[in-house]
């Protein structure tokens, strides 16, 4: 039996359904990535529509003549029996995110098998005086009612199964669409009924619809207004305006020009251009969409809001004006009913990636909860830190990723109650978080909205950046404040404790002055007696009271020095002094003990610098106590030399003219790692006994407090005094070399000793 290959109008209608149907099932198969058993639910659903259509376009051609009449006549209503099954199966995966088994799939098979059985049998016949067909003609009752119940069935189900989520959920994304879902249904139910009377075209427009619906909403999880929904039924519909007009076009040429041609068949013309319309539909439709975009774009606008926004947050440098500001513009702009500026900070700023914190900042409408810990693991710290995109709630109660989250996190989220999160970056910091609400239609957020907010966010991220840099010195200048004013107190108490530690080391040192002379004084009558002295026994032991008698005489002096030359205490009586008289009068002072340990002693130069301001007991002390250090540390042989030279104005050294005395030797040297202590005071004026009894039980001497001496009497006449060749070695002696500078004129400002020299 030859099949009718004339094509009619509604068959050419039949093949631009299929045509379309393919598109649509090739992008439901490129998008299998958010419901995993929903999406192969609705692939299914879609070959069911073109499987629909190519019986309806079959019958306008008559293929189907080889079955029995009843099942001829009844294809449609078997496809519309499965599509009601598919359809439940649909909305329990969607709305109740579970596989929801075969048991539905199975169902609507046996009711199949049932009715095909009913119809070829003619069990229970009627007469069907209804829709397309003749009266007169019999039929299966017992198929229209199993057919009709097991619809009915799966139709009711489904309308539950969406009411109840409705009733239930306190989910606006959720509420949204279960309305859309529900208008699907309702589109569904009108087909069929159309289809059953006969006006198959409108039912097909219908049912396409409805699939249209049904594949929007499993495929984006995120639902558009009325507005974008619109926009792009728009774009489908001109696009397929277009595709007609191709197709009718290119077939009334072909029909005009090629119809008397051997070779040419009708069936090939609409294979050809049935190719052609799939081939170019989706370009099609971009290029309608991208006209569209170009005629309604509101770009112009939205440069203005971002010029706008960026100028207004420029000036500001206070984070709770910052928050106030940023979102009462966007919720402004967008028409959202609040928000909140959220700062994100690290926890451990040494781990990669990290873990953050978030704190809510006060000062907005409504102040959402902190949240302490966010892990850096957690699906939704890769999107906002690491992809750096805004995250919806869409995407949150859809997407099975979001669903293994802390529970933390989901406490956080839940109190939210917002549509969108849109993280603030610098160029390589996440520093902010916008947690915004839905919009007042009740509508998600768009593709270009999110857009615009992301836009927004980089232009508050310089605006944070620097509100958080100003916070952070202010509060590192309050704690400055408070240090500094703790400092100086503290200041104030060492202060006292030095002055009194300074009197109890006087008074103590008087203390033991007394018995001290006392002791001395008949020491030195038994060295004087030589009877006693003759007798080696008693002349050992008179020798070391005497020496140890001197010892403790130097040691207390020296705790008297170091209580009365603090730089505060010490009374500077200034003359000019002649320094080569001075150090030529310590030296001749310390010749005795110079050639006792057979050392040179000499100095150069001094007679060429003019004279200087100071105390010249002072400063005779100086000199001494620097000389009697070299000595102590030259081996026999040795050297020391004392040189000096002018100092011009604004030098280095000394910003008014002045004059620098060195004394080097060639001795042992001293230390690096003493290099910051040894001009500090070594003992401790709470335990001046102890110290005193450690360095007689020793018998050491122990030169940091004559050094000690030395810087303040120096920094007392607004000098410097450090030392150089810090190194120390027994074997070559790279000796020592002290450096010495006064001013030549009396200067009523002491000057800042180098602590680096």
């Amino acid at each position: 039996m030859s099949m009718n290959f004339i094509l009619t109008l509604p068959a050419i209608f039949y093949i631009c359904l299929a045509v379309y149907s393919i598109s649509l099932t090739v992008n439901a198969l490129r998008k299998l990535r958010i419901y995993k058993f929903a999406d192969y639910l609705l692939v299914i659903l879609l070959g069911l529509f073109l499987l629909m259509t190519v019986i309806q376009f079959g019958a306008e051609l008559s293929w189907w003549r080889f079955l029995g009449q009843g099942i001829q006549l009844r294809l449609p209503w078997y496809a519309m029996l499965l599509f009601s099954g598919v359809i439940f199966g649909l909305t329990a995966a969607v709305f109740r995110t579970e596989n929801p088994g075969l048991a539905w799939l199975i169902i609507s098979l046996v009711i199949m098998g049932i009715a095909v059985t009913a119809d070829a049998l003619e069990i229970f016949p009627g007469d069907l005086n209804w829709g397309r067909q003749q009266e007169g003609y019999t039929h299966s009752i017992l198929s229209t009612i199993i057919q009709a119940v097991g619809w009915g069935f799966f139709v009711i189900l489904s309308s539950i199964m969406v009411l109840h989520e409705y009733r239930v959920t306190d989910r606006t994304v959720v509420k949204q669409r279960a309305i859309y879902w529900t208008s699907a249904l309702i589109l569904y139910i009108g087909s069929t009924v159309l289809m059953m009377l006969g006006h198959e075209i409108i039912g097909s427009l219908l049912l396409l619809t409805s699939t249209i619906i049904l594949n929007f909403l499993v495929l984006t999880y995120r639902l558009p207004d009325l507005k974008i929904l619109a926009f792009r039924g728009a774009g489908y519909t001109l696009s397929g305006i277009i595709i007609i007009l191709i197709y009718a076009l290119g077939f009334l040429i072909l029909e005009r020009y090629f119809v008397e041609l051997d070779w040419y068949k009708p069936v090939y013309n609409g294979v050809f251009f049935s190719l052609v319309a799939l081939t170019f539909f989706l370009p099609t439709n971009r290029l309608v969409n991208s006209i569209l975009e170009r005629l309604l774009s509101s770009e112009g606008t939205r440069t203005l809001e971002i010029r706008s926004y960026s100028k207004t947050l420029s000036s500001i440098l206070d984070i709770e004006l910052l928050s106030k500001v940023t979102i009462e513009m966007i919720c402004e702009s967008l028409e959202l009913r609040k928000g909140t500026l959220f700062l994100v900070d690290r926890l451990e700023p040494e781990k990669d990636p990290p873990n953050w914190r978030l704190k809510a900042v006060q000062g907005t409408s409504v102040t959402l909860p902190d949240l302490d810990f966010l892990p850096a693991n957690s699906p939704i710290t890769k999107v906002l830190a690491e992809e750096k995109r805004p995250l919806t709630q869409s995407e949150l109660e859809f997407i099975p990723k979001f669903q293994a989250i802390p529970e933390n996190v989901l406490a956080w989220i839940k109190a939210l109650d917002v549509e969108a999160l849109v993280p603030i970056h610098t160029e390589d910091e996440w520093i902010g978080l916008f947690a915004l609400s839905q919009k007042r239609s009740g509508a998600s957020f768009s593709d270009e909205e999110l857009e615009l907010l992301s836009s927004l966010a980089d232009q508050t991220s310089v605006a944070l950046q620097n509100a958080r840099l100003v916070e952070s010195l202010t509060k590192i200048d309050s704690q400055l404040r408070r240090a500094k004013a703790s400092q100086n107190t503290a200041l104030d108490k060492i202060e006292q404790i030095k002055k009194s530690s300074s009197d109890i080391i006087s008074i103590k040192a008087h203390e033991l002055r007394s018995p001290l002379t006392v002791v001395s004084g008949y020491s030195q009558l038994l060295a004087n007696d030589n009877k006693l002295m003759e007798d080696d026994y008693y002349s050992e032991l008179i020798n070391g009271i005497v020496s140890g008698s001197d010892r403790l005489q130097n040691i207390i002096e020296n705790m008297i020095d170091t209580a009365s030359v603090q730089p505060k205490n010490l009374n500077i009586d200034t003359t000019p002094l002649s320094l080569y008289t001075m150090v030529d009068s310590v030296c001749r002072d310390l010749g005795g003990q110079v050639r006792a340990r057979k050392i040179t002693l000499s100095h150069d130069n001094l007679g060429e610098i003019p004279p200087v301001y100071g105390d010249s007991k002072a400063l005779k002390k100086v000199f001494e106590i620097l000389i009697n250090y070299a000595m102590t540390h030259t081996p026999s042989g040795g050297k020391i030399k004392i040189t000096g030279r002018h100092i011009p104005p604004r030098s280095e050294l000394l910003k008014w003219e002045g004059a620098e005395i060195i004394v080097t030797d060639t001795g042992i040297g001293i230390d690096s790692e003493a290099k910051g202590r040894i001009f500090q005071e070594r003992m401790n004026p709470m335990m001046a006994d102890f110290s005193l009894l450690d360095e007689l039980a020793a018998g050491e001497e122990h030169p940091g407090e004559e050094l000690a001496i030395v810087r303040s009497i120096i920094e007392a006449h607004n000098g410097r005094v450090w030392v150089e060749r810090l190194k120390k070695d027994a074997e070559h002696l790279p000796g020592s070399e002290f450096h010495v500078v006064l001013p030549l004129e009396q200067q009523s400002y002491p000057t800042q000793p180098d602590q680096s020299n």
